[in-house]
């Protein structure tokens, strides 16, 4: 686990940037946190009060409202930084498809400031936050690191150049970087756009959960503490920079299925209907985690079921206030 660490996290504020910011905070790492607080979801604000409270009087963190296009907000940052994780980025599949200009200055431009960033200050360590869009529609399963890449959004588009762009700071200049590619990230703080928070908003408010397609296609659901854990496992090991690692449970579930268990968890009557596939969605995610097993002994300890569970009894308590 580290300790006494300078850590900064871009998207400090975001699903995974938070939980990531509360096990650090609590192993005694100093954090400073950045993000630009846009409106494409609400909820930061509440996120960041909820967590960061608690720490404030000790001064273990700083707070940091900018956006990474602009290089100027790291020249903000304290001398000594030792690790980066690099998770901001505009997210939504379905979004990027409406607004490819948008995502694509957003995530590109703020990942290479970021390069150039810890280039420059020497870091002991950055992890680089991509996702199992790259892949596309997977050729073979479970689908390893060699894979071939076929991203079918801009946000995918944009995920695989910033792979790119880090595999050749590693190259040219050296940079002790890590790539994680993320399968479906789910749990307690996620956004309210994502499947499993809105099936569960859905569930307890009595709505209709709307499907896309025929509800069979595959998803590799990975509870965030399971990502979490990667995560710092990543800074910790040295021998996998320049790499890129899968971080998933290779466990996949139809979403006809994952719906059958969230309303079992609820325990209420399925109610549910089927409209016509959205453009963009791949139909099948389904990690092979060996690589990340072998090299940094990362294990998704937290199962589907347990992670449902988690996650609903998290909602319901926020439904209940």
């Amino acid at each position: 686990m580290l300790k006494n660490k300078n850590v900064v996290i871009t998207g400090g504020a975001g699903f995974i940037g938070s939980n990531l910011t509360e096990i650090l905070l609590e192993n005694n790492n100093f954090c400073i946190l950045i993000d630009n607080f846009n409106n494409y979801y609400s909820g930061k604000e509440k996120r960041i009060d909820e967590i960061l409270t608690s720490y404030e009087e000790n001064k273990d963190f700083i707070l940091i409202r900018g956006d990474l296009v602009n290089y100027s907000i790291l020249e903000e940052l304290i001398d000594n930084i030792d690790i980066i994780f690099h998770l901001a980025a505009q997210a939504g599949v379905r979004y990027s498809i409406e607004n490819a200009a948008e995502v694509t200055t957003n995530n590109i431009a703020s990942t290479v400031n970021i390069l150039e960033y810890a280039k420059n200050v020497r870091v002991e360590k950055l992890i680089f936050a991509s996702s199992s869009s790259v892949y596309g529609n997977p050729i073979y399963t479970p689908v390893d690191e060699e894979h071939p890449k076929n991203p079918i959004s801009p946000y995918a588009v944009s995920k695989l150049c910033c792979e790119q762009y880090a595999d050749y700071y590693f190259r040219e200049y050296n940079l002790p970087i890590t790539s994680l590619r993320f399968y479906t990230v789910y749990g307690p703080r996620g956004r309210p756009d994502m499947a499993i928070r809105k099936f569960f908003n859905l569930i307890l408010n009595d709505g209709v959960i709307t499907i896309y397609g025929d509800g069979k296609q595959l998803r590799d659901f990975t509870y965030i503490s399971n990502i979490v854990e990667g995560l710092i496992l990543a800074a910790e090991h040295h021998n996998v920079n320049g790499e890129m690692l899968n971080l998933g449970c290779s466990n996949p579930v139809s979403v006809n299925e994952l719906i059958v268990k969230m309303y079992e968890i609820a325990q209420k009557p399925k109610n549910v209907k089927y409209v016509e596939k959205k453009k963009g969605d791949v139909e099948v995610t389904y990690s092979d985690i060996t690589k990340a097993k072998k090299m940094i002994g990362y294990i998704p300890r937290i199962d589907i079921d347990e992670g449902l569970q988690k996650t609903f009894d998290w909602q319901k308590k926020l439904s209940d206030k």
